[in-house]
């Protein structure tokens, strides 16, 4: 044993090297973690596990140029089978993003090799203790008709050492691993430890009570050996996988937390500087024994890294999927940072930069995009407090409905809404409840939320349609779009698969032994065009082309004659779409060098869309491209297509591409051997989708837009070749109609639009004047409605006339007539109600023009506040005018 200590011995990034080293030295490739979100596998919305980048290959639709694997894989359990946000926080030991450790065999070892060396690097090269660690194996499933795995009890026993009352058998839902609903599966072991201190009972791990399995923190799991033998098929069905293989995961976090000897995964050197952190921006102190206190310290540390894993490849917020995700882990985050740690600001994209210090040495992406990722976190964190603000009105308003009924029940659908639209979690609804002497009907609900997850998990259905797992038994595509020759377009082949791919009998799906289709990807979409079959019995329109894995499946409509698996047929691409197409696709990439040298080094693909008719470019960047910086990249581009460069393709190794300067993606997961996209020298980047032979091909190209898509990202959309000629054309007709309208000269547009403006400006003088008008019979009324109460004047009025300016004017005008007032006066603008409260004279005692807009502000909405004397604010819904009125008039009945 070593005589370092415990501190030294066992950092996190030393515990990461030594498990990727020990597996390294038995032959196992180190890879890279894959994206935290899966590029082509429709049925996951999130990384969950290490071996879902090795899915295809468990499959056999797809291959690797190794039989052994080992890496540190970013993962992310927020939604599905693996589903463990709720107690994200609340316990010491679940996380929403965490790195799962995982050695892999693809058709080499099986069983005994992976048990013996799982048990040796515990015990040995960490030294763990035996008599602390149980075993369990898959004790069988009558319904599935699968035996007991004896063979992985009896290695555990003779082969690994361990005692045969230290082997535990176990059922189909501790010990039968399954990814999802569907694919690859089979009977797992796993490694558990006991975490009880001295004076607990050794054997308790055996007690079905108190021992493993039971879900309690003293008896955790630390490995489990997965032994993938099986695919679970849509109905149920388990069928045997092309080969035997293993996948083992190991929790990161977990495994640091015992080697470290800490009671928490939260107090590992992963998580004690983002505590640290937090209590700098805060002021408060993890540990202090507050317990929602802690909770908030760890949900908030949890779900930065999170977001800050998903963010930095390229994953963005928004209101479906795997967006909609991330924004509910940053308003949890939030709203945790608001009701414990006292943050009603935003915070959290402050603790990014420490996210990224700890973790961007094993993924720098992290470090590279940490800018952006503040960015993204900043504006949601800003976003969701407006959004605070919206949700409360429509509380008030179900609120008001109820007081108007007669009911003290808010409606399980109505409060359900408060937590899907605007991220009120149960709790909070409840307790908003309470304060108003409501209930809400709790099992309506949970049928609201029934009926959300069902929903949700229809269109997984729906996307699952085209997954993987219907294809296990398909050999891979031979793909000959990047041929020489015809056959990179046409060519005659076998159908190795023909299905259903739709509600309609004519919807069906084709995989072919050779294809000369684009599948999808890399933003470019999927070819078109038509299979035939070769003695013309039947044709297939081809209307998109997707990849599982290494299988291209064709997705079109059969229109004519009934389709036969067993015919050779003819596939030929749509050329004239591929070729607009590649236009497109070649101008995209000589954009985004331009974008680079006009915009700066920083500059990151977000995301592409390639087709026939244009092409959409989201870009990093911090503000928004102006029209001159628009107007360069568009002469830049249009300068290298003039020169007539040639586009050259090339096979290289990944990392001899990235080292002589060719750009990668973020959130690709590259193979070790790469296709490189070099024009003229000039844009050198990797891409498999097809291209132009030269610049000169492209054409004219135009920019037609620029605009924000989110915080820190900005999209522009592309035209070339036809489309642009007749985008310039549409323009210039465009012009000569407007100067038709104006009665000038396209040449003299501006002059008279410059006078039509002149002419505007005057005619709102002259409505400011009337407006002022308005103002002065206003304060006219407002004169009558003062009273007399304590030595001050008195007066709480509503002029719907009135916009914010003369809701102000009149405050103004009203502050002469008496050196001590008590003024409330609200209006009306676009929707909205201003007002503004005026005590001079009485502040701070008896009134408080501050506290008491923000008490009117809970009735209308919005914000409000200012200085003691003087307060104004906005509220967002008129039809609390009433309560507001009512609430100034309690509050000035301190005056007497």
């Amino acid at each position: 044993m070593s005589s370092e200590p415990v501190e030294a011995r066992f950092t996190a990034s030393r515990v990461r090297k030594d498990f990727l080293d020990f597996f390294a030295a038995r032959g196992h490739k180190v890879v890279a973690s894959g994206p935290v979100f899966p590029q082509d596998d429709p049925t996951l919305l999130f990384t969950n596990a290490g071996m879902n980048q090795f899915k295809d290959v468990f499959l056999g639709t797809g291959t690797r140029p190794y039989k052994r694997a080992v890496d540190t894989q970013k993962c992310i359990r927020v939604s599905g089978k693996h589903n463990d946000l709720e107690e994200v926080g609340v316990d010491t030991y679940h996380h929403t993003f965490f790195e799962m450790l995982g050695n892999w065999s693809f058709g080499d070892y099986f069983k005994e090799d992976a048990i013996q060396w799982s048990w040796e690097l515990l015990t040995k090269t960490w030294g763990l203790d035996p008599d602390r660690l149980w075993v369990t194996v898959f004790g069988g499933d009558e319904a599935d008709g699968l035996p007991a795995d004896e063979d992985a009890a009896r290695i555990w026993i003779e082969k690994a050492g361990v005692h045969p009352s230290r082997v535990l058998r176990f059922g189909r839902k501790a010990n039968f691993w399954e990814m999802g609903d569907t694919g690859p599966c089979g009977p797992c072991t796993e490694i558990h430890i006991d975490r009880g201190g001295a004076g607990t009972n050794p054997l308790d791990g055996a007690d079905p009570k108190i021992g493993v399995n039971v879900g309690n923190e003293r008896f955790i799991e630390l490995w489990n050996n997965v032994f993938m033998e099986f695919n679970r098929l849509d109905d149920g069905r388990l069928t045997k996988l092309p080969a035997q293989s293993v996948d083992t995961g190991m929790g990161f976090e977990r495994i640091l937390s015992v080697l470290q000897k800490k009671n928490s995964n939260y107090d590992t050197d992963l998580f004690q500087p983002i505590f640290r952190r937090i209590e700098h921006l805060t002021g408060k102190r993890y540990g202090s024994g507050t317990s929602q206190n802690d909770v908030a310290f760890r949900v908030v540390a949890d779900h930065v890294r999170a977001v800050t894993s998903a963010f930095a490849d390229g994953a963005l917020p928004s209101n479906e999927g795997r967006g909609y995700v991330l924004r509910r882990l940053i308003r949890r985050a939030s709203r945790f940072g608001r009701q414990a740690l006292g943050q009603p600001e935003p915070f959290l994209f402050e603790v990014v930069p420490t996210v990224a210090e700890i973790l961007g040495g094993t993924f720098p992406e992290m470090r590279a995009r940490e800018e952006h990722v503040q960015l993204l976190v900043k504006s949601e964190e800003e976003s969701f407090g407006k959004t605070l603000d919206r949700g409360l009105v429509l509380f008030e308003n179900l609120a008001t409905k109820l007081a108007q009924s007669k009911s003290d029940t808010i409606g399980g659908a109505e409060a359900f809404e408060l937590y899907a639209t605007y991220g009120f979690p149960q709790d909070l609804v409840e307790l908003m409840a309470r304060e108003r002497n409501l209930k809400v009907d709790l099992s309506g609900w949970d049928r609201a939320k029934e009926a959300h997850q069902a929903a949700s998990k229809a269109e997984g259905k729906f996307k699952a349609m085209l997954s993987a797992e219907a294809l296990a038994s398909v050999k891979p595509t031979r793909s000959t779009y990047h041929d020489a020759g015809a056959r990179a377009h046409t060519l005659e082949t076998e159908v190795l698969y023909l299905g259903k791919a739709g509600n309609d009998d004519k919807e069906v799906g084709v995989v072919l032994a050779e294809s000369p289709f684009y599948a999808e990807g890399g933003g470019q979409i999927g070819d078109a065009g038509v299979i035939t079959a070769v003695d013309g019995s039947f044709s297939i329109q081809v209307r998109d082309t997707k990849r599982m894995g290494a299988v291209v499946v064709h997705l079109g409509t059969l229109t004519q004659g009934t389709a036969d698996a067993k015919k050779r047929v003819k596939a030929a691409v749509d050329r004239e779409r591929r070729e607009r197409t590649q236009k497109n696709h070649t101008a995209t990439h000589l954009m985004h060098k331009a974008l680079k040298e006009v915009l700066g080094a920083h500059v990151a693909q977000q995301g592409s869309y390639v087709g026939p008719d244009r092409l959409r470019f989201d870009i990093s960047h911090p503000k928004g491209v102006s029209p001159e910086e628009i107007e360069r990249v568009e002469t830049l581009v249009n300068q290298k297509i003039a020169e007539n460069a040639a586009a050259k393709t090339s096979l290289e190794k990944l990392e001899a591409a990235k080292a002589r300067g060719v750009i990668a993606m973020f959130g690709e997961k590259y193979e070790d051997d790469v296709r490189v996209l070099d024009v003229g020298g000039w844009s050198l980047e990797l891409c498999g989708g097809t291209h132009v032979n030269a610049a000169g091909d492209i054409g004219p190209f135009v920019i037609l837009s620029e605009r924000a898509v989110q915080a820190g990202v900005r999209r522009i959309e592309a035209v070339t070749g036809p489309e642009a000629v007749k985008f310039i054309q549409d323009q210039r007709r465009l012009v000569r109609d407007v100067a038709q309208t104006l009665k000038s000269s396209v040449e003299d547009i501006p002059a008279r639009l410059e006078q039509l403006q002149a002419q505007l400006k005057e005619a709102k003088k002259k409505s400011a004047a009337s407006a002022g008008g308005d103002v002065a019979a206003s304060f006219e009324k407002l004169k009558g409605l003062l009273t007399e109460r304590g030595g001050a004047h008195v007066a709480v009025a509503d002029f719907e006339d009135l916009d914010q300016a003369g809701v102000r004017d009149l405050v103004e005008r009203a502050k002469t007539l008496h050196p001590k007032l008590a003024l409330a006066i609200f209006g009306r603008e676009e929707g909205r109600v201003p007002f503004v409260i005026a005590v001079p004279g009485l502040a701070p005692k008896p009134l408080n023009a501050g506290a008491i807009a923000k008490a009117v502000s809970a009735h209308l909405g919005g914000g409000g506040g200012g200085r003691p004397d003087l307060a104004q604010g906005q509220g967002q819904n008129p039809a609390g005018v009433a309560a507001a009125l009512a609430e100034v008039e309690k509050a000035f009945a301190a005056v007497s």
